[in-house]
Formats: structure tokens, C-alpha cells, sequence
């Protein structure tokens, strides 16, 4: 008997899965835990699939869909919102990459220029504020030092000046902006996936490259081809996602964002 649909689905989460249940198993995370906490991520998606296809949303169509009990979609529900869901760096990220990026913001080489702290243009707080409205300056700038992406350059006894000192967004403070880098993209690599096998509309980028029996200088070959590659590719996606943001902001219909990524992985053959 050939396996059905949602047996196939399954077989391909768990092989998903099995990388992420060993990050867990790693940082305490067991079984019951994890198992306790996906309730709700059940219950947000099938929300948002009886959304889309216009379908009645109560606790009882949630809970059928979805397989979690009725007295659990009321709880939440009542909560209201996910209290497992990770913030985005988003923003700071934005920031980060317009200023490695725009010329506006770099020197003749192209090298992000040491900013004035503050000041109508071409400063860390025009800067700021280009990327967002709803943060302070400040606290962008906060989070940016403790992240060690920014540290203050002190001329004249004074530190009114920023440098970014840090070559690729890689947060360095801890585990938990690594998790949100985590989520965020690899997140998006899934939806991607998710998109193109339902056939939602037009088939979104993700593909990639397998080779074997390499040796490993071979496969390290492959890895320094493969980064400059993506430097750049990341300098001409940034460029055109700057003018195109400068366009776009503002209108209404402005309401897309992107995440382009490229990932390179090595190890022994299975």
C-alpha cells in the first residue's frame, strides 16, 4: 500500500526535525517540554488556515483541525498571543546592513565610514531613524554595542563617533540572538519550501547544489568559492533593495518584505 500524503509530510518533518530535537536535547529541552509548547504553534496554524481559505474560526473548527484539545485552543485563546514567540532582529539587521552598504554611508571603497553619533544627514541617528520610526536612535544604538557590531571611537576626549567593527552580521553576545538569527532565517527557508510544494502561486527561489566523495581540501575549496560568491551577490541585493525601499516607502501598498540567504554545508556522507 503506497504511503499517503500526509504520511510522506511527516516522514519529511521529522527528517527536518531531527537537527532541531538535538539542539533541544542539548539545552534541556525534553520531549514533554517541547511537545507542552508546539500546542500552540497547532493551534496558530490551523487559524490561519481556516483565514485563508475563509472557513468559520471557532474553538471547535481549531480544534479539529488541529488535533489540540478544545479546553487548550480556549486557553489560548484567552492569553491571547504566544508567550514561546521569539522577538526579530529585524530591525537591527536592517540597520546594520544599510550601513555596511549604502554609499551614503560608506567611503570611496565602499568600507562603512565612522559615523557622528548624531545630526540631520549621514549620521548614526539619520541612519536610524531611515530604517525606523517606532525605535529610538538610542536604542538602537544600545543594542548594536551590546551585540559588539558598534563601539563609540573617542576624538578629542569626546566619544560623539560610531564605527561598525564587524565584518558579517554575527551577533556576539549570546545564545539568544544566535536563536533569533536561527528562527528568522531558517524559518523563512521552510516557508519558501512550504510555498512552492503546495503550489501557492509562483515558485519562490530555493534550490541548491549537492556534491560527494570530495576530499576534504576539495570541500574546503568549495566553501572559500562559495563566501565570495555571496559577498557579492549580498553587495548587489543590498544595493537594489536600498533604492527600491527608498522608493516604495510610504505608499500603501508597501506592505512586502525579503529575505534573500545562502547557506553552505559540510560533513562526512551518510
Amino acid at each position: 500500500m503506497s504511503p499517503s500524503r500526509s504520511d510522506l509530510a511527516l516522514a519529511a518533518a521529522l527528517r527536518l526535525a531531527e537537527p532541531l530535537v538535538e539542539l533541544l536535547l542539548r539545552e534541556g529541552v525534553d520531549y514533554a517540554l517541547f511537545a507542552s509548547a508546539l500546542k500552540t504553534t497547532f493551534v496558530e496554524a490551523a487559524k490561519n488556515i481556516l483565514d485563508a481559505d475563509d472557513a468559520r474560526v471557532t474553538d471547535s473548527s481549531i480544534s479539529t483541525l488541529s488535533g489540540v484539545h478544545r479546553k487548550d485552543v480556549r486557553a489560548w485563546r484567552v492569553a491571547g498571543k504566544a508567550l514561546h514567540t521569539l522577538p526579530t532582529l529585524n530591525t537591527v539587521m536592517a540597520l546594520y546592513t544599510r550601513w555596511a552598504n549604502d554609499p551614503e554611508y560608506c567611503d570611496a571603497r565602499g568600507k562603512p565610514r565612522v559615523l557622528d553619533r548624531a545630526g540631520e544627514t549621514g549620521s548614526f541617528e539619520s541612519l536610524a531613524l531611515s530604517v525606523s520610526n517606532d525605535v529610538r536612535p538610542r536604542t538602537l544604538l544600545q543594542e548594536l554595542v551590546r551585540l559588539g557590531v558598534v563601539r563609540p571611537v573617542e576624538t578629542d576626549g569626546s566619544a560623539d563617533k560610531l564605527m561598525l567593527c564587524a565584518d558579517a552580521f554575527v551577533p556576539k553576545a549570546g545564545f539568544d540572538e544566535m536563536l533569533r538569527l536561527f528562527a528568522d532565517n531558517v524559518g523563512d527557508h521552510i516557508a519558501t519550501a512550504v510555498h512552492n510544494i503546495e503550489g501557492y502561486g509562483a515558485p519562490m527561489l530555493e534550490q541548491s547544489v549537492y556534491a560527494d566523495e570530495l576530499c576534504p581540501q576539495s570541500a574546503e575549496a568549495l566553501n572559500a568559492m562559495t563566501r565570495k560568491i555571496w559577498a557579492r551577490a549580498f553587495k548587489e541585493v543590498v544595493t537594489e533593495a536600498t533604492k527600491l525601499y527608498r522608493r516604495d516607502k510610504g505608499k500603501p501598498d508597501a506592505n512586502q518584505y525579503v529575505r534573500v540567504g545562502m547557506y553552505y554545508r559540510q560533513g562526512p556522507v551518510a
